[in-house]
């Protein structure tokens, strides 16, 4: 552990050095990219054997989007050797289908042990440092955000798997911690479900001396906090049961105490009392855990994960500030397309002018193209970002949103921060237990949008005017949407009334479907009204709630 911290904390002082001086890096993660293309179809097809300069690079190949990607990835699954890079792939990468399809990413060893090992290295060095412990325990540490899984599925025998899930390390420059093989990290495993594998995380870790929590989404910090609030009981009884760690009958009597005293709850800082830094996602809508989060773990310093995405990383935080990193310059090429409306934000042309990071203005917001050496060339992520400031000569970028990450029927645009603001005041959630619901878009004549509500006593006295008054409350953060309304363009949204615990369970069947549980999300607004049909299959909705949802979502 004492080599591991060393390793993470060095890297981290590069990070640090390299954002005060960054272009001799630039320069050289662009050469790596020409010499990763050296002898492929895509330098062919180019032109790009005497290209020297990265102006060259970005007249000879037009921004792509991953569609237009896609028929160089589907060579390469097709067995034909160097496409996109020299290295060929020996696995890929599959996204959570957050926006839609899901997407396959080539990964290379290259790719790996180059860059993504020593962001993560960085990373975590910036976590430990923060603990200040002479001597930092593998106990003192639960690890979230990833999963040592083999691969569950593969296409003409490549690896199919997240970028959560690893299912072999390839070497020391590679993500290897200290607590891989610990049981309670392997315990992901365990077929007993989702729910099942965060308590015996509990159970497993119930003694150590946890300080730092690190998971990418917070709905996973949370998914924990809300298990050890369901299970207290059963956690104090196998406690005191535990045969083989000593000091079961004190830990036990101080649960105990707590669960009394907090009127028949317990906080993860009741388990870990010197729990004091949580790690996950805190921009865009991983804002909308603050307030949860805040009461759930009250104590704690929060800091952001690495802006990454399964096509690559973006930002690497390497300081205190509470959402936003630097620009990874050492993990790819960046070219930025102002935005002056992430809801109305387009894809770039193919030659559209893009920008470098010296360019980038304070305050503004931008969509993010992106090269890395996996064989992603001036792919159009998708993402927008705003700068909030410059660590040394890089701007800190904070993650805005995604392109068309609203509803918008008729034009009302509906955003996830109008749906948790309105339903969150709608409920009085502030000051008590945050609930879990979600919208979802229903098209009809006219369309409608469908809340659904784990349901409980408090939403039954209100059930009569329930969905008029997050009419309302939306028509207040959305003048679109009441206007909308009132014209008859939208109809009246309804209630779902769901079982308690309904979210979980939809978790647990993604999960058992084959998404890796790091990249489970609880999203307050859905794309489309498939969510409901599946929650309707598995018998989570109430009273045949949600009989207008059509056979064919």
């Amino acid at each position: 552990m004492a080599r591991f911290c060393a390793q993470s904390e060095a890297a981290l002082d590069r990070q640090r050095l390299i954002c005060q001086s960054p272009h001799a890096t630039v320069g050289t993660v662009f050469h790596d990219v020409l010499r990763e293309l050296t002898g492929t179809a895509f330098e062919r097809e180019h032109a790009l054997a005497g290209v020297c300069s990265f102006d060259e690079f970005r007249r000879a190949v037009p921004i792509r989007s991953y569609g237009q990607l896609r028929g160089y990835i589907d060579r390469q699954l097709s067995r034909e050797r160097k496409v996109l890079t020299r290295d060929d792939p020996y696995a890929f990468l599959k996204t959570s289908g957050t926006t839609g399809q899901e997407k396959l990413v080539p990964t290379t060893r290259h790719w790996r042990l180059a860059y993504r090992g020593p962001a993560l290295y960085a990373q975590w060095g910036l976590y430990f440092r923060l603990l200040r412990l002479d001597t930092p325990k593998v106990e003192n540490v639960l690890d979230l955000s990833w999963e040592p899984q083999t691969a569950r599925q593969s296409i003409q025998g490549f690896p199919v798997y997240s970028i959560t899930q690893r299912p072999e390390p390839l070497g020391e420059s590679d993500w290897l911690p200290p607590w891989y093989g610990a049981p309670w990290f392997s315990c992901e495993s365990d077929p007993d479900g989702y729910a099942e594998r965060l308590y015996q995380r509990l159970r497993m870790q119930a003694f150590c001396d946890v300080r730092l929590i690190v998971s990418v989404n917070p709905s996973k910090i949370i998914m924990l906090a809300e298990t050890l609030r369901q299970f207290a009981t059963r956690l104090i009884r196998d406690v005191r049961g535990s045969a083989s760690a000593p000091g079961g009958q004190d830990l036990a009597r101080r649960l105990e105490g707590q669960l009394k005293l907090r009127g028949g709850e317990l906080l993860l800082s009741d388990l870990w009392p010197n729990l004091s830094l949580i790690v996950c996602w805190n921009s865009a809508s991983a804002q909308l855990y603050e307030n949860w989060l805040d009461r759930l773990i009250p104590d704690a310093t929060r800091l952001p994960f690495s802006t990454t995405g399964t096509e690559g990383i973006v930002t690497l935080p390497v300081d205190m500030h509470r959402s936003a990193g630097p620009l990874a310059v050492t993990q790819g090429l960046y070219e930025f397309v102002p935005v002056d409306d992430i809801l109305e934000n387009v894809a770039p042309s193919e030659s559209a002018e893009t920008l470098t990071f010296e360019e980038l203005e304070f305050g503004r917001c931008y969509r993010l193209v992106m090269t890395q050496a996996n064989g992603l060339y001036r792919y159009d992520v998708g993402d927008v970002y705003r700068v909030v400031g410059w660590v040394g000569a890089v701007p800190r970028l904070e993650f805005v949103g995604r392109s068309g990450a609203c509803s918008s029927f008729t034009g009302e645009k509906l955003t996830e921060a109008d749906v948790f603001s309105a339903v969150s005041r709608t409920i009085e959630s502030g000051s008590a237990e945050t609930p879990n619901f979600c919208c979802f878009p229903v098209w009809g004549t006219p369309p409608h949008y469908a809340v659904a509500l784990e349901w409980s006593p408090k939403l039954e006295l209100m059930q009569a005017t329930l969905a008029t008054r997050i009419d309302a409350a939306l028509g207040r953060v959305n003048l679109e949407y009441g206007d909308k309304l009132s014209s008859g363009r939208l109809a009246p949204l309804t209630i779902v009334k769901l079982v308690p615990g309904a979210f979980t369970r939809l978790a647990e069947h993604r999960i058992s479907g084959g998404v890796a549980s790091a990249q489970v999300k609880h999203h307050w607004l859905q794309r489309d009204a498939s969510g409901l049909k599946i929650l309707r299959d598995i018998g989570m909705l109430l009273d045949g709630a949600g009989s207008f949802i059509p056979s064919s979502t």
